[in-house]
């Protein structure tokens, strides 16, 4: 995923430049699919999703900070950016 996503982005600009744009993309999309898989189990267990909502976002905030942030840095450390 972090692969087709920096070839896609670096078929359109430079690697300076993409690094700018792979990680906000990166961040947003753990933190999008974190709640998502918190609304998720919300609908499994019957948990409303007006009282949780905090516990999404929270959920989904780590997700995006830790798969988004911390393994985008990696991935781009990996390739040597």
């Amino acid at each position: 995923m972090y692969r087709g996503l920096w070839n896609f982005i670096t078929k359109y600009m430079d690697n300076s430049h993409a690094v700018s744009v792979f990680l906000p993309i990166i961040i947003v999309g753990w933190t999008i699919a974190g709640v998502l898989v918190g609304l998720v189990v919300c609908a499994f267990t019957g948990t409303g999703i007006i009282s949780a909502l905090a516990d999404l976002i929270c959920a989904g905030g780590y997700a995006g900070l830790i798969l988004g942030l911390f393994g985008g840095c990696f991935f781009l450390y990996r390739i040597g950016v």
